[in-house]
């Protein structure tokens, strides 16, 4: 894949100056050599005005609101860059510019994991993919786990001290902490790489009852740590009812407490519970909050949401939420 050459842009910006430049220098000259006034309208009033300074004048305006449109651009820039996310493209696109080339995008995903190799084969029977596949797991030294400690560090000092346990406030009602699976407790890169970033729902649960994802860096000693100092624990996913023995499993083999049904919550659109009505049709984010809602009636204060998606923490009821690093998809 070649790499776009920036040259004509380069030249384009000096023939852009030096036309500036002379159109300047051709004003400056009309001006001196027609020295008659003509009459200006300043707003306050009217008056003859040499020419050669209202050439002057005009150009000096030019250059300020020039200069402003350039900040404008220069902090929406930075205001970009401080807010550590990439922007979306335009829903509908009006130049191929205007999107990321997904192969580069594919490469960054890779780079950011610090994809690596291993020898364990992926789960997927061969009648259904063909071949055995060696899967890919990201790395412990990559810019993903290093992302992932900031985070946990972050996480453990608010649990150490919410705004619900100082200044005369109490929670609630019993503390607990909810987290989400799929990337905020368990790492799914080795089934995005072996999809090739194709969601395809018999692979995944391959993967998934058989327990292969190993623990998101960081989130065992978090959950421990809630524990350990009080908080009761919940785990909420949008994994269907069918894949609980497997969830356990895998979550139970990545390092974390095994979860019983009442604080393990999945999906099951067949026979949901009387607080979901609009199954079997909610979305990410009524599923989500009405469960979340469910859980405080029982006499619990979510004082911590925790989920790779956005739509893991839309609609309330919980005191702070922690959004898990995840470029590689996108759930509304």
């Amino acid at each position: 894949m070649s790499t776009p050459d920036p040259a004509p842009k380069r030249r384009d910006l000096r023939s852009k100056t030096i036309a500036a430049v002379a159109v300047g220098i051709l004003l400056i000259a009309f001006g001196l050599s027609n020295r008659d006034d003509v009459p200006i309208d300043w707003l306050v009033g009217t008056t003859d005005t040499p020419l050669i300074i209202v050439i002057v004048v005009s150009a000096a305006l030019g250059a300020i609101l020039g200069a402003a449109a350039v900040v404008a651009l220069v902090a929406a820039g930075l205001a970009g860059a401080l807010s550590g996310s990439v922007p979306a493209p335009p829903a509908v696109p009006t130049s191929a510019d205007q999107i990321q080339n997904i192969d580069q995008v594919k490469t960054a995903i890779k780079g950011y994991y610090g994809d690596t190799p291993t020898t364990q084969v992926d789960p997927v029977d061969n009648s259904i993919d063909g071949k055995d596949n060696l899967l890919h797991q990201f790395s412990p030294t990559s810019s993903y786990a290093n992302e992932m400690a900031g985070l946990v560090s972050d996480a453990e000092k608010y649990l150490n001290n919410p705004p619900g346990s100082g200044n005369g406030k109490k929670f609630s009602g019993t503390k607990s902490i909810l987290f989400d699976i799929d990337d905020t407790t368990l790492n799914t890169y080795s089934y995005e790489i072996y999809s090739n970033f194709v969601f395809n729902p018999t692979t995944n649960a391959a993967f998934v009852n058989n327990a292969v994802f190993p623990a998101t860096p960081g989130m065992p000693s978090l959950v421990s740590h809630a524990r350990d100092d009080g908080y009761t624990v919940f785990f909420l996913t949008g994994r269907p009812e069918a894949q609980r023995t497997g969830t356990v499993s895998n979550l139970t083999g990545a390092g974390y407490d095994a979860p019983d049904a009442a604080h393990l919550y999945m999906r099951n659109r067949t026979s949901p519970p009387s607080y979901l009505p609009c199954e079997p049709t909610c979305t990410t984010t009524q599923y989500k909050s009405l469960t979340r809602q469910h859980i405080e009636s029982l006499g619990y204060d979510i004082v911590a949401n925790f989920g790779d998606q956005f739509s893991d923490l839309n609609g309330g009821y919980a005191d702070e939420t922690f959004k898990i690093p995840n470029p590689m998809y996108y759930l509304p």
